[in-house]
């Protein structure tokens, strides 16, 4: 356990809005999106435990353990009564932090939480050795982790399905803050894929048990096209947490804070415009 938890700051006024990233996206890759809340916010992001030097993805034994990393990191800085901005990972964590300590936060911005429908949920429990999940793992962990340079990296990740709606700006946001010099010569992966990989083994069985106890303002943004929250989890959030405001982004997938990340700001913007 490292003695203060690290965190970048974005700058800006006004009251502390903290982002908490996506797993296997550092958060130094979300400037674009980040940067246009700095205009009536002082932005703060944690990095994410896999981040840490010397971490064990075998120290997880479930999402709450970054939650409590929130919590710890919150009370490091003093803070309360923060906007919590939290994507797919980062928004989970944030739910469950803002449930076990409700004075750290004042709005809640949750995009594309890892919320799957209890069904999905239930089968994983049964059989986590089978279906979508182990395929992910798989995926993670052989995923390629060394590159000759970063334009070798970019040209890589250019021609993958996942990053076809990134702008070169965006993806090499992304590529910078998700590649360093190993220092022979080549470039590797920041984030461990072993993390990565230890996230998709065991999603979070307690989220919609969370949500029923969230009382903190919410704002629900999904992408249109996402592949993570099904319609059906949409609908029962909706019905679970009703005085949440929530917003589809049409044209867009899981990653909408890098491929629109001005349109997820100013959506986080008016809303936190018109709550003010």
């Amino acid at each position: 356990m490292i003695d203060s938890i690290p965190f970048i700051d974005f700058g800006g006024n006004g009251r502390i809005l903290h982002f908490a990233h996506p797993n296997a996206y550092p958060p130094a890759g979300f400037r674009q999106f980040l940067e246009p809340l700095t205009e009536n916010f002082h932005v703060y992001a944690i990095e994410h435990r896999p981040l840490w030097p010397g971490s064990r993805p075998e120290e997880m034994t479930g999402w709450r353990i970054i939650a409590d990393d929130l919590i710890r990191f919150f009370d490091q800085m003093s803070w309360q009564q923060v906007i919590g901005v939290g994507h797919s990972l980062g928004a989970v964590a944030t739910l469950y932090a803002a449930v076990s300590r409700p004075d750290l936060f004042s709005h809640l911005i949750l995009i594309e939480p890892v919320m799957l429908p209890p069904a999905i949920l239930q089968k994983f429990a049964e059989n986590p050795e089978v279906g979508v999940f182990s395929k992910m793992v798989d995926g993670a962990l052989k995923r390629r982790k060394r590159w000759a340079s970063r334009e070798v990296a970019f040209e890589r990740f250019r021609r993958k399905s996942v990053f076809n709606r990134f702008s070169d700006e965006a993806l090499w946001d992304y590529v910078n803050s998700a590649t360093r010099d190993a220092g022979n010569g080549s470039f590797e992966l920041v984030f461990p894929r072993e993390w990565e990989a230890r996230f998709y083994a065991m999603p979070p069985q307690t989220v919609w048990e969370a949500v029923k106890q969230l009382t903190q303002p919410t704002l629900a943004i999904r992408a249109a096209e996402t592949d993570t929250v099904f319609p059906q989890a949409w609908q029962l959030w909706q019905e679970l947490q009703p005085n949440a405001t929530f917003v589809e982004l049409p044209d867009c997938g899981h990653m909408l804070t890098l491929e629109r990340p001005s349109q997820v700001a100013a959506i986080i913007q008016n809303y936190l415009n018109q709550a003010s």
